[in-house]
């Protein structure tokens, strides 16, 4: 059975029928069947939502004003449906900082009700590790400044090369120190978020290594390859493609030159032959079109690889405690 490769089509425009002649023969020197590129698996998150993020900051206003107004139970009432709201939507970056003034409103109010202190103290707490230590207002108590607090190494063993950690809206390694509490992480890979929620660093679970559950790269699709600076001798692309084996295709002084790459390793650019042209195995339609422009010193024109051995290692399993908030 022929293996497959993909050819990615970068050039804005289409090829010609001489062009596409000479890739059909060359992928038929090789072995190889051309096919569309794997498509990066859609985000689980919806994009950003500045009409979530008024709501829930109007439920922030809404509880400081019940507060102060003595209405305790409708203010708890409030700070209860709005914890649910915030877990509900880890997508948002500055949703760290939402909980933390959601807990600290409701230690506000506690802090004054009979048996409560303990409470109080412990959503404080909660709040500093999500943000960290306010300072404290002109005769209140005192503030626990961040270097004496306690902290714990929030190591992450799932992320892939080009993935970047928020910890508490902070880029950042994927093995840092925090205080030890609730904390909201997120992921993104090439700006594009891939995981989001609330991750327990408390109790037994200190000083462990966490595995979020981030989906890993799908190998030889356009997320794997990212961008590739053609504009060299040999192709650039980005560290950690797990592609097996690919080719990088650009048009060079009106012909196309080829690159024969082993994941993020590439030989040099050298032109695309066209001593075959024996009847073959033609592109198929979309091969035409174009899927992006980039504009570089040489303009890239596309990306062809093959399958092989594709899968990515999986690490072992381990264990994550995720915050999903109140029931």
């Amino acid at each position: 059975m022929t293996p497959l490769a993909t050819l990615v089509v970068l050039l804005a425009g289409s090829l010609s029928s001489s062009e596409r002649a000479d890739l059909a023969a060359h992928a038929k020197r090789r072995h190889v069947d051309l096919v569309a590129p794997r498509p990066t698996p859609p985000s689980p998150y919806a994009p950003y939502r500045p009409d979530v993020v008024l709501d829930l900051e109007g439920r922030l206003d809404e509880a400081r004003t019940l507060a102060a107004s003595l209405d305790e139970e409708r203010a708890l009432a409030v700070l209860t449906a709005l914890e649910r709201a915030i877990t509900r939507a880890p997508e948002l970056p500055q949703s760290a900082f939402l909980m933390a003034e959601r807990h600290r409103i409701e230690a506000e109010l506690r802090r004054h009700q009979p048996g409560e202190q303990a409470r109080s103290l412990s959503l404080t707490e909660r709040a500093t590790a999500l943000e960290g230590p306010r300072a404290a207002a002109f005769g209140d108590g005192e503030t626990t400044a961040t270097a004496e607090l306690p902290r714990v190494h929030f190591r992450v063993t799932d992320l892939g090369p080009r993935d970047a950690l928020e910890v508490d809206g902070e880029s950042g390694a994927a093995d840092r120190s925090v205080v030890p509490g609730v904390h909201h992480a997120r992921v993104l890979r090439n700006g594009e978020l891939v995981w989001a929620g609330y991750v327990d660093l408390t109790g037994e679970r200190l000083d462990q290594a966490q595995r979020l559950g981030v989906r890993p790269v799908v190998p030889c699709s356009t997320e794997d390859f990212g961008r590739i600076d053609a504009s060299g001798r040999a192709p650039r692309p980005e560290t950690g493609v797990a592609c097996a084996r690919w080719f990088a295709v650009r048009r060079s002084l009106g012909q196309l030159e080829v690159s024969d790459c082993s994941r993020d390793q590439c030989g040099a650019f050298s032109p695309l032959s066209r001593e075959s042209k024996a009847p073959g195995s033609p592109l198929p339609a979309w091969a035409g079109v174009a899927i992006a422009g980039v504009g570089t010193a040489a303009t890239i024109f596309g990306v062809l690889w093959a399958t092989g051995s594709l899968e990515a290692d999986t690490p072992p399993d381990r264990t994550v405690f995720v915050y999903r908030g109140l029931p």
